[in-house]
């Protein structure tokens, strides 16, 4: 169950191409993307917050600049019609006059240099001298030719008091001619006041105080205000909004209250008035981000054009492989090798293909092999089939002769066959492996044999340890040492000895002995050592070596020797595992299988 949940996991965290794809799109480009975009909009968030402001405050600069340059330009002509030696001198002159023409030639160059003046600085306009008498009676300009009423300014239309002159306004302009707004000058004229009270009265040109005041500024409904040193509206663009000569700062209180709420600005002039510029803070914030949607439209073409790039490149790049996973899916479902797999035009992925198609020209060429050698391999089974055919027919044959041979009561023949066949059945089984006790009975029959040529007595003696012949053993591994003992022993007769004994390490011992001609033991190590086999009948020492080592690796040992009393020895070592006697029903059975 572990095994399954830990399988489950790890199916779990593979992810698919595509995934990994969007993942890279995503957190690599995207998501920094919009990050980017969002500081970005934040800086010009603050970019254009102080850019509006800083807008609104040079409308507003630009006109107090433009109401002081008109403020100096009044004060400036006032002068000229005051100081001596200039218009005002001849002022004095009409009041001493007594002799009427002469008091007229007067006034007509008085008219003649305020038309001057007016001309010069069409900011100024109606220049007219009041005279009010000290008896109480109306106010009278002396320059009747002045468009102006005569009439002075009422005190509610007060602005300020500045360098000694009062200015007023904005209110309607006393011209008789025409209607607008305008910014008046009340200066004394310093004479005797035996004349009465001596006045220089000028207004603001024709239209020319609605020229400096601002409409809108960026595009949004602002509301300009003056605010005399008083503290009294003077003039309002709204005057709904605020009404004229009333409190200001009690007006903006109320506003903030039925939440019509401005954004305030205001310049103190010199003395003491105030110009004020209100933006609604919806047309202010409108404005700044307005500014900023630009941006964000121009970022949101930029992230559409990396959708439009990705989904380019995903056509490139993943739709190719997908082609190539389907055609490797189609490779392992129909067994087809040879499948062309489909360029992609892509360096890397083309560089994986030539990879896997040299990959694919190796599996065929183990294909090949493997079809060869299993053919060869199927062709080597009917061979050692067809040459099991003989020896079992060989097997039948010779036990009719034995049955035969018993018929004529020839013991000697009989005993030879029954050894023959004891020792060709032996041969003939499948099984590599067979018991220690089975291998000696097939050499003690292989004996049996050679005693009719040979004058051989053979001797066995398998120890005090019975238990150790169920010993698992290679076949055909002590009937080499036995035929090398009877054909290299130089004699026609002799004994041999066959001694089987469990040695104090643990490991059996098998040593075949005889008492013919001396062994060397250091040429029996060199031919050990032989890859090809050197024996007269083609199974030798070699073959015994490679036997052993196949089946107990380092853990046998051979070894040949020569006694002080003339006995030839050739040791097996194998070892001895006791726990796996007695694991089978009958382990000697296997030795004729």
């Amino acid at each position: 169950m572990r095994m399954r949940d830990e399988g489950k996991g790890k199916r779990k965290a593979s992810k698919s191409f595509a995934r990994r794809i969007i993942k890279v799109w995503v957190f690599g480009m995207l998501v920094p993307l919009l990050v980017v975009e969002v500081l970005i909009l934040l800086q010009f968030y603050r970019i254009n917050h102080n850019d509006v402001d800083e807008e609104i405050n040079n409308s507003l600069n630009k006109v107090s600049s433009d109401m002081k340059d008109l403020m100096n330009s009044m004060n400036s002509i006032s002068w000229l019609l005051e100081a001596d030696g200039t218009v005002g001198k001849n002022l004095h002159l009409y009041f001493d006059e007594e002799d009427t023409i002469k008091k007229g030639d007067l006034l007509i160059y008085l008219r003649e240099q305020i038309a001057n003046y007016e001309i010069a600085n069409p900011s100024i306009g109606n220049l007219t001298y009041i005279v009010v008498p000290k008896d109480g009676k109306a106010p009278v300009k002396i320059n009747q030719t002045s468009l102006a009423n005569g009439e002075l300014p009422g005190d509610e239309y007060f602005l300020c008091q500045w360098q000694k002159m009062n200015f007023y306004g904005p209110h309607e302009s006393k011209s008789k001619v025409a209607s607008y707004p305008c910014l008046s000058l009340l200066r004394t004229y310093k004479v005797e006041q035996e004349y009465g009270d001596i006045y220089i009265y000028l207004e603001s040109g024709y239209k020319y105080l609605q020229k400096l005041m601002p409409g809108s500024v960026m595009g949004m409904d602002t509301v300009f205000l003056i605010e005399s040193a008083e503290g009294r509206t003077m003039y309002c663009s709204d005057e709904n909004l605020v009404p004229l000569f009333s409190d200001l700062q009690s007006c903006k209180k109320e506003l903030s209250e039925n939440s019509r709420r401005y954004k305030t600005y205001e310049r103190t002039e010199e003395g003491g008035w105030k110009i004020h510029l209100w933006v609604p803070v919806k047309e202010y914030y409108r404005q700044i981000y307005g500014m900023a949607l630009n941006l964000s439209v121009v970022t949101l073409l930029a992230v559409f054009a990396c959708i439009l790039a990705s989904v380019l490149q995903w056509r490139s790049i993943y739709t190719p492989f997908t082609k190539f996973e389907k055609r490797l899916q189609l490779i392992a479902s129909d067994n087809d090798v040879e499948t062309k797999v489909e360029q992609m035009n892509i360096q890397e992925f083309d560089d994986n293909f030539a990879l896997l198609d040299k990959m694919k020209s190796n599996i065929l060429l183990l294909l090949n092999r493997v079809q060869e050698e299993e053919k060869k391999r199927s062709e080597l089974e009917i061979r050692v089939m067809l040459g099991k055919i003989n020896p079992h027919f060989l097997y039948n044959t010779l036990d009719t002769l034995k049955w035969y041979a018993a018929g004529k009561k020839d013991k000697e023949m009989v005993h030879f066959i029954t050894a023959l066949n004891k020792l060709l059945l032996y041969n003939m089984s499948k099984t590599r492996e067979t018991t220690l006790k089975s291998e000696l009975e097939a050499v003690s029959a292989y004996i049996v044999l050679q005693q009719l040529k040979y004058d051989i007595r053979f001797h066995m003696d398998t120890g005090k340890h019975p238990e150790i012949l169920e010993a698992d053993m290679p076949r055909f591994v002590l009937q080499p040492i036995v035929e090398n003992a009877i054909l290299h022993s130089g004699l026609n007769q002799g004994d041999i000895w066959i001694e089987v004994e469990l040695l104090a390490n643990g490991k059996i011992a098998v040593l075949v002995k005889n008492d013919g001609t001396p062994i060397n033991p250091e040429k029996i190590k060199e031919v050990l050592v032989q890859k090809n086999d050197i024996s007269s009948n083609g199974i030798g020492l070699q073959y015994v070596a490679r036997m052993l080592e196949n089946r107990f690796g380092d853990g046998f040992g051979l070894r040949a020797e020569r006694t002080e009393d003339g006995v030839n020895v050739v040791e097996i070592q194998i070892p001895f595992e006791a726990a796996k006697i007695g694991a089978g029903p009958d382990r000697s059975e296997r030795g004729h299988q």
